[in-house]
C-alpha cells in the first residue's frame, strides 16, 4: 500500500503584519538598508518594477514576482517604475523541513519567485491574507492564517523544492512588532517614542514597558541598535565616507556618531573599518 509523504511544513507559522503598497514616482517606494531580527517578510509585486537588493545581490524584477526576506537578512527596497503596486506579509514561527527558522527556501537558493502564470492566483491568496488580517473581524487571524498556509502550500508547489494549528496574536504582542518593524525600517529617521505611540496606537509608557519585557531593551537602545548594525554593515561593504555613512543610519552630526559608534562597538568608526578590511 502506497503511503504520502509527510508535509514538508513542521509548522505553518503564522501572520503578524500585512500591508500594501501603491506609489507614484512623486513618492516612490523605497526602505533603506535593514533586517528583520525575528521574522521573515514575503512580498509580491503586481504592478511596476523596482531594484531590490537582497544579502548584497541587486534584483530588477517586476509584475508577477515573489521576494522573500529572510530573517535577519540584510535587504534594501526602491521601486523604479511607476505605478508601482505590491502587498506584503510578516510572518513567523515558520519551520521548513531542514531550513532555518522562518525560512521558505534554504539560504543558498535565489530569494526571488517568478510566478509567470501563477502569479493571479497568488495575488488573491496574499490579498485575503491581507484583507483578513487588517478586517478585525471574527476569527480573522485564523482565517487569515488559513490564507497563509494555502499561499504557501501554492508556492512550495511553484519552485517543486524539498520541502496545524492556528495562532493569534496578543494585542500587546502585536504593538511591540509593530513597532520594532517600524525602527527597523525607519532607523535612518529621527524616531521618537511618541511616533512610536501613533504608530501602535499605544500610550508611549505603556509600548516603552512592553517593549522592554518583549525585547529586552528599550526602544530607544533598539533603535541604536538597529543604526549601529546598519553602520557595521555599511564600513565592511562599502567604501562610503563616514560622514554619509553617519547620515544615512540618522546622524547628521558625524562627531555625535563617531561617539556613540565607538562607545558601542569600542572602536571608533575608522578603526572598525580597517580591522574588517585586514
Amino acid at each position: 500500500m502506497e503511503t504520502r509523504s509527510s508535509s514538508i511544513f513542521m509548522n505553518p507559522g503564522y501572520l503578524i503584519a500585512s500591508g500594501e503598497f501603491h506609489c507614484q514616482e512623486s513618492k516612490p517606494f523605497q526602505l533603506p538598508l535593514h533586517r528583520h531580527e525575528m521574522y521573515s517578510e514575503l512580498l509580491l509585486i503586481e504592478e511596476g518594477r523596482g531594484i531590490f537588493f537582497i544579502h548584497d545581490q541587486p534584483y530588477e524584477v517586476g509584475p508577477g514576482t515573489v521576494l522573500l526576506y529572510h530573517r535577519g537578512v540584510w535587504h534594501e527596497e526602491l521601486s523604479t517604475h511607476y505605478p508601482f503596486k505590491a502587498v506584503y506579509v510578516a510572518f513567523k514561527g515558520l519551520q521548513v523541513k531542514g531550513l532555518p527558522q522562518d525560512y521558505f527556501l534554504p539560504p543558498e537558493q535565489s530569494p526571488v519567485i517568478e510566478l509567470g502564470e501563477m502569479a493571479k492566483d497568488v495575488s488573491i491568496l496574499l490579498r485575503e491574507c491581507h484583507t483578513e488580517f487588517q478586517s478585525g473581524g471574527l476569527e480573522a487571524l485564523t482565517a487569515a492564517n488559513h490564507w497563509f498556509g494555502l499561499l504557501l502550500v501554492r508556492l512550495a508547489r511553484h519552485v517543486q523544492d524539498h520541502f496545524t494549528e492556528s495562532r493569534t496574536i496578543k494585542p500587546s504582542e502585536a504593538a511591540v512588532w509593530k513597532a520594532r518593524s517600524y525602527i527597523e525600517e525607519n532607523y535612518q529617521l529621527p524616531i521618537t517614542l511618541e511616533q512610536l505611540a501613533k504608530v501602535t496606537f499605544v500610550s508611549k509608557f505603556y509600548l516603552a514597558h512592553l517593549f522592554r519585557e518583549e525585547i529586552g531593551m528599550s526602544p530607544v537602545q533598539f533603535l541604536i541598535r538597529c543604526r549601529m548594525d546598519a553602520a557595521k554593515r555599511y564600513l565592511k561593504t562599502t567604501e562610503r565616507p563616514i560622514k554619509e555613512i553617519g547620515e544615512l543610519v540618522g546622524y547628521q552630526s558625524e562627531t555625535t556618531f563617531h561617539n556613540i559608534f565607538k562607545k558601542v562597538t569600542g572602536l571608533t568608526p575608522g578603526q572598525y573599518r580597517e580591522a574588517e578590511w585586514q
